[in-house]
């Protein structure tokens, strides 16, 4: 079989995976608008590991293992109905697709991060994370009311500010869109940042300024709540304020990474400075 051959048809495999792991569990579809922006992880990906010139890699016995062991695992996620398991697996099979078959590309590594998060495992089967973030989120909420001397009362996510109750949905703590901003966070990353010690720092710092964002965004809405009325913070207002503080990590995450890892021309006008 010719290499292109063989190049067409492991990409129509995984495009065809993708479907399957998509397909796999329809959980997501209860909030397809924060949760199929995921998909951009891809298209990111390829763009990000640019450029991709055919090379076929004489194939090790390193290669057939971590293909064996990323087979097993699809199959074994597909029984299961494990999305998180399928998006591991995937990632493997198309990373080993990638250095078998391109030219090695620096940084390129960095992908699976992209591809790994262009599913919906997080949001679907990891909501004891969501609760956690919730929870500490309006933890945190309550002792700035208190520094504030605003009369607040807590009883798990629910707040009850100046006799106004705020409940701290999964939609309200932006948990819905966690896995897309920390996406864009690590396509920032990605793309900015060379130093590989550097890209570890950021990832992280991440969850951190994820977490930040939300407590920030939370704040927000019960502003607005108390300032206004509870409907106008869970309208149109709630949607602009989740991009706002997806704006606000892609922002902070920018801002580290020239901290962390300058340009060239910005380093030399430094040293000229000194």
């Amino acid at each position: 079989m010719s290499h292109r051959r063989q190049l067409e048809l492991g990409g129509l495999g995984l495009a065809l995976a993708v479907i399957l792991i998509w397909a796999r569990d329809l959980t997501w579809m209860s909030a397809p608008a924060d949760t199929l922006p995921l998909l951009l992880g891809l298209p990111l990906a390829y763009l990000l590991g640019r450029p991709w010139q055919a090379e076929h890699q004489a194939r090790q016995l390193r290669h057939l293992i971590w293909g064996t062991l990323g087979a097993m695992s699809f199959a074994a996620g597909w029984i299961l109905g494990s999305l998180t398991l399928l998006a591991i697996s995937w990632t493997l099979l198309a990373l080993l697709w990638g250095t078998v078959e391109f030219t090695a590309q620096a940084r390129r590594a960095r992908l699976a991060w992209l591809l790994l998060l262009s599913f919906p495992w997080l949001v679907t089967e990891w909501q004891s994370l969501g609760w956690a973030c919730r929870l500490s989120s309006a933890t945190v909420a309550e002792s700035i009311c208190g520094l504030l001397q605003l009369p607040v009362e807590r009883e798990g996510t629910r707040l009850l500010i100046l006799g106004v109750p705020i409940e701290i949905e999964a939609s309200c703590a932006g948990w819905n869109l966690l896995q897309l901003t920390l996406l864009a966070g690590i396509a920032a990353g990605t793309r900015e940042i060379h130093k590989t010690r550097h890209f570890v720092v950021i990832l992280c710092l991440l969850p951190a300024i994820v977490w930040f964002a939300n407590l920030l965004r939370i704040l927000i809405l019960a502003g607005i709540a108390l300032s206004f009325d509870a409907q106008i913070a869970s309208g149109l207002i709630h949607g602009l304020v989740g991009l706002m503080v997806l704006g606000a990590v892609l922002a902070i995450t920018h801002g580290l990474c020239r901290l962390l890892d300058p340009p060239p021309n910005v380093t030399s006008r430094i040293i000229q400075a000194a």
